[in-house]
């Protein structure tokens, strides 16, 4: 076996040349650049070199040169015509009985081309896999532009261009379109990857941009506020030790400092500890979903690390230390050094009139006189409250949102399709009745797709329409994505239709049209449906039988029950003749399931280990409130108050601080959520908000059970401690 090096930059000639060479035994080293080939030459020693000629940084000559001066390695040019070789898909062997090497004619109407086929390609193997009726040739630029000069076709060509990274990328295309004065709307971006580098100028990724940001502050300032009652509540527990500062001569100045210093002493053990973690369930979240999930996950890296988010998670985890530690600073600066003998901060206002007994009976009185006597405390523990609800009801907005992305999660998701090329309507419907009565097959419904139908409407600027057919299975489940209107109308032979809600579809509901002289109405809007929303005019199969005299369907798909087997699609299979694509989607509609249950997961985690944090800085903050308190509590037991009005005067605080986080974090979550949904559905899927009820309960639900969770331990402490123990406490 011999080591070879390949230099070639066009990927359809590699894959053909890689192919032959492997089969023939040969070990492969592929370079597409200069500087690639170039660094492969150094690192090992070749038997022979395969150069490309052309090169996008250079020619294959250069490289010889440079490699005869060390080297009398035997050396290849290629040298064959580009019009004379082809990749053909990977299906042609079934299709044509043919392999590398054999020849292939391609007819047009300006005559026959031959070709030499150099190799198979693998790029859409999925699409074309099991196809025998259509079958795709890749030639290269020269041979297709040569082709088409023979039939008369004018050819635009489309520039791909890959940078060494986005940033720059974002930068060249203003510089593209001045240096060669293409017009606006010539150079466009990859969204997705640009999107996901945060350089993409798309107004739809620029709003994800800001919500994120929005979503981000809410974060932070949860961790702020939740770290900074915490460290309040400590500060409150250590009055004494602060009193005892002021008494040795430490100024304010200092107690800020020492406690500042003294969160940051934290960060010492809780930033390393946070950044392993983080790693940790990073790496176990990219395992899941490259081995678990895998799809479009197979080749993400598992154990990669990030020295951005690395430094970023440290530098968030320090700012939200120095910023939750400002308050608890100025408050034990405060602390008198008669504090030091008396074992009270005197932080507390005091009460210049007769307290009203507006909640009822005194210890009722007095529990909601101890939540809202300190402003600070009772903002603390409110905006801890409110920001937990928030972070809830907008990440919820978030899992929607990945939901209407994913067709595959909805209801009527096929399994298995049966789809005429290009859409023709070559499926009969004597067709879909025998797709029925195989075994195992669940649900079955059949669509009809004809475009560009002539027609006029009530509407200005509609010359023509998209006819989109349903049968009455997707009729019954199009009522889950219905946004306006009614679709009883539609069922049957009707002169009601409806349309699809996008901001790219001109036609509303209430519009007219006129197609083949019969007028139809458009009664009702979907948030997506089976083809694009352009123009799109849905109706039952009568209707569109009537309209356009088209019976055959342009695809069937299949719902298959969980007893199916193999069996049951291979009989399926059999069933679709050349001209019709047969496509499993079992495999990909269970990835897009993971993958969604995944975020879910991930996004409800995120949420529970809020909520819990929450949970416990309440039960935190109750009790050191109520051990702050402790010599009042003394007093009013020796004055004959029993336990179980200690514990209403405990509830009572701790329900002001769970109905005001509830009121405030209800009422500006609802509308936070209401405006993410708006841009992010709404606006593109044509959903529309409602009021999150179901959520709003368990909100409820959860504030109530912290409420009480709170109570349990100060309330039991309290009751169980004699009234001599509690004067004399602290």
């Amino acid at each position: 076996m011999s080591k070879l090096l390949l230099l070639e930059d066009d990927l359809s000639l590699i894959n053909g040349l890689s192919f032959a060479f492997q089969k023939a035994g040969h070990e492969l080293d592929i370079a597409r650049t200069l500087r690639e080939a170039e660094a492969l030459w150094q690192e090992g020693k070749y038997d022979l070199l395969v150069l490309d000629v052309s090169l996008p940084d250079g020619s294959g000559f250069e490289f010889c040169k440079k490699v005869r001066q060390t080297s009398q390695v035997p050396i290849i040019f290629l040298t064959a015509s580009d019009t004379e070789t082809s990749i053909i898909s990977s299906n042609a062997k079934l299709a044509l009985d043919v392999q590398i090497g054999d020849s292939v004619t391609i007819k047009t109407p300006a005559g026959t081309a031959g070709f030499t086929i150099a190799g198979f390609g693998s790029d859409d193997r999925e699409y074309y896999q099991g196809q025998t009726y259509l079958v795709a040739v890749y030639m290269t630029r020269t041979a297709f532009a040569s082709l088409m000069e023979q039939n008369g076709i004018s050819l635009n060509p489309t520039c791909y261009i890959q940078f060494q990274n986005a940033s720059k990328a974002s930068r060249a295309i203003t510089e593209i379109k001045e240096q060669y004065d293409l017009p606006e709307g010539s150079v466009s971006e990859n969204t997705a990857i640009m999107g996901m580098a945060g350089q993409s100028n798309n107004d739809s990724v620029s709003n994800i941009y800001g919500l994120a940001a929005i979503l981000f502050v809410l974060v932070l300032l949860a961790g702020v506020l939740m770290i900074s009652g915490s460290m309040s509540s400590n500060v409150a527990q250590r009055t004494k030790f602060f009193g005892m500062m002021r008494c040795i001569g430490a100024s304010r100045r200092q107690i800020i400092r020492y406690v500042r210093l003294e969160a940051l002493n934290w960060c010492k053990t809780a930033v390393p500890v946070g950044l392993l973690l983080g790693t940790a369930i990073s790496w176990s979240i990219c395992a899941v979903l490259r081995y678990g999930i895998g799809g479009e996950f197979q080749t993400m890296s598992v154990l990669a690390l990030s020295p951005v988010g690395l430094m970023s998670g440290a530098l968030v985890g320090i700012v939200t230390v120095l910023l939750a530690a400002q308050s608890p600073a100025k408050r034990a600066a405060k602390v008198s050094p008669m504090a030091a003998v008396s074992g009270s901060s005197d932080t507390t206002p005091s009460i210049r009139h007769t307290m009203r007994l507006n909640f009822g009976r005194v210890e009722k009185a007095l529990g909601v006189h101890h939540a809202i006597a300190s402003k600070k405390n009772w903002f603390l523990m409110t905006a801890s409250f409110s920001l937990s609800i928030i972070l809830f009801l907008c990440f919820t907005v978030g899992l929607d949102f990945g939901h209407a992305l994913m067709p595959s999660l909805r209801s009527w998701q096929p399994d298995i399709t049966l789809t005429g090329y290009a859409n023709e309507p070559v499926l009969s419907q004597s067709l879909s009745d025998t797709v029925r009565s195989v075994s195992g097959v669940d649900h079955i419904f059949g669509s009809t797709y004809i475009g560009n139908v002539s027609a006029s409407s009530s509407r200005q600027g509609i010359d023509h329409v998209n006819i989109t057919s349903y049968s009455d299975y997707l009729l019954d489940n199009a009522k889950d994505s219905l946004v306006q209107g009614d679709l009883s109308g539609i069922y049957g032979d009707s002169n009601k239709v409806m349309t699809v809600s996008n901001k790219d579809n001109p036609l509303k509901v209430g519009d007219t049209i006129q197609i083949a002289g019969q007028e139809v109405e458009i009664v009702c809007a979907l948030s997506g449906g089976l083809y694009p929303s352009e123009y799109s005019v849905i109706c039952s199969q009568e209707t569109l039988s009537r309209l356009t005299g088209e019976q055959n369907y342009s695809m069937i798909g299949v719902q298959l029950g969980k007893d199916a087997a193999d069996d049951t699609v291979k009989q399926i299979s059999d069933l679709a003749e050349s001209n019709v694509i047969f496509t499993d989607q079992r495999e990909s509609n269970r990835q897009d399931r993971a993958t969604y249950l995944a975020s879910v997961f991930i996004v409800y985690s995120f949420l529970a280990i809020i909520a819990m944090i929450t949970l416990f800085n309440i039960v935190n903050c109750i009790s050191m409130s109520v051990t702050a308190r402790t010599k009042q509590y003394g007093a009013m037991r020796a004055v004959g108050m029993d336990g179980d009005q200690l514990t209403q005067m405990i509830a009572a605080e701790a329900f002001i601080y769970s109905v005001s986080g509830l009121v405030i974090g209800g009422g500006i979550g609802v509308a936070l959520s209401r405006f993410l949904y708006i841009k992010l559905l709404t606006r593109y899927f044509g959903t529309l908000w409602n009021l999150p009820i179901k959520l709003l309960a368990i909100i409820i639900a959860f504030s109530s059970v912290a409420a009480i969770v709170a109570i349990h331990a100060p309330a039991k402490r309290m009751r169980n401690m004699a009234v001599t123990e509690t004067i004399n406490e602290l």
